[in-house]
């Protein structure tokens, strides 16, 4: 009789705990939807293969590490154009450029100057290699940076 009482309250404590991380859940949920509304983006046009690509802050920490989380933009088609939210910039407002393409190969630029609205296209070079253009919206180019590439 003892065993049943004490399962049964664990159970009911189990319940309860449960529950109440589903409402954590959903007000997370709720918070991300209001940001996401006020969130500022850009145009990210990949021009090499496909790939996942990560925008991040240029901070020490950023270039020191090889874990990046998820894909600002992910599985982005060679010659397709997709949206992308802009993280707060890093180290004298400066951002990451990290991109894995399907055939393991990995790109990398830093210092890279975004605002939102901007649009930055990845291309490929005749060398093998690879830049990365900043334009904004009039289409006016801002800048152009060499992009590091190699096999994984």
């Amino acid at each position: 009789m003892k065993k049943t009482v004490l399962i049964a309250a664990c159970l009911l404590t189990l319940l309860l705990l449960c529950s109440c991380r589903a409402t954590q859940q959903n007000q997370t949920e709720v918070t991300e939807t209001m940001h996401s509304e006020n969130e500022q983006t850009v145009t990210v046009i990949n021009e090499v293969k496909e790939a996942d690509i990560w925008l991040l802050p240029d901070t020490e920490a950023n270039r020191k590490t090889t874990l990046w989380g998820t894909a600002t933009a992910a599985k982005v088609s060679t010659g397709e154009s997709r949206t992308a939210p802009l993280c707060e910039a890093g180290d004298n407002g400066h951002y990451l450029l990290r991109m894995i393409d399907s055939d393991s190969f990995y790109y990398s630029a830093n210092d890279i100057s975004l605002k939102a609205g901007d649009t930055l296209t990845i291309k490929g070079n005749e060398d093998g290699g690879a830049s990365a253009a900043v334009t904004d919206e009039s289409g006016k180019v801002l800048a152009t940076y060499d992009v590091f590439s190699a096999r994984l």
